[in-house]
């Protein structure tokens, strides 16, 4: 019935920017394919195309995007947050407001996307997840009995989160690896100290000869004055 590019929508965070993400909504049936999409946190979500008529084996290409209130958020606010497209096959084409109307009176597919995060570490891309994202991308959730269902449901798989554990292990060993730095400088830094002492010995105990051999002059010379 309608097959979706992405379930996941991923944020590329960069300059604390995020950067809008585009799926691809495509009518694999010989019907037209009427679309709404919702968002459970509109006030950070903006969707260029939220509801629409798709022809026959065509394509619509949806923008999500955040507004100015998600700007100088966590990630964790971004990530995880849920979005719903409704959709219902019609035999003919329709306006916006009948479309609404459509989605009050019939039955629909329900598809549910879920929202992650890019974000630039070490010079490389790390995903942020949230929680429950694995639960996340299972989801097709249907009010009516129809054909097209196991279809639907063998469009969407679940994403393995092998990337996310790569990166927790790259992080530790990045880690490791910044502490084995630390402790060679550590060492170098006392080589050298330890170097300057040895220095500033030696050099004591080639002038100690000359000052007690002065001080002995002196006294010396005191004590003849001293007799006479």
């Amino acid at each position: 019935m309608l097959e979706v590019s992405s379930t996941e929508i991923i944020f590329d965070l960069k300059n604390d920017v995020y950067i809008p993400y585009n799926i691809s909504l495509k009518n694999v049936t010989s019907l037209y394919i009427a679309y709404k999409i919702k968002s459970t946190k509109p006030e950070l979500f903006s969707v260029k195309q939220s509801r629409g008529l798709i022809s026959p084996h065509q394509s619509e290409i949806i923008e999500f995007s955040t507004t100015d209130r998600a700007k100088n958020l966590d990630p964790k606010h971004i990530v995880n947050q849920k979005f719903q497209i409704y959709a219902i096959s019609i035999q003919e084409k329709k306006s916006t407001a009948e479309i609404d109307n459509l989605f009050q009176s019939q039955a629909c597919f329900n598809i549910r996307l879920c929202t992650s995060v890019l974000k630039e570490e070490f010079g490389k891309k790390i995903p942020i997840f949230g929680n429950n994202l694995a639960s996340s991308h299972t989801s097709i959730l249907s009010n009516s009995r129809t054909e097209s269902q196991p279809i639907l449901q063998s469009m969407i798989q679940s994403n393995p989160l092998n990337n996310q554990v790569q990166c927790v292990q790259r992080l530790k060993q990045i880690e490791l690896d910044l502490a084995e730095e630390k402790r060679k400088r550590e060492q170098i830094y006392n080589t050298i100290e330890i170097s300057k002492l040895k220095k500033g010995s030696s050099l004591f105990k080639f002038i100690l000869p000359i000052i007690l051999g002065i001080v002995l002059s002196n006294f010396y010379q005191l004590s003849l004055q001293y007799y006479e």
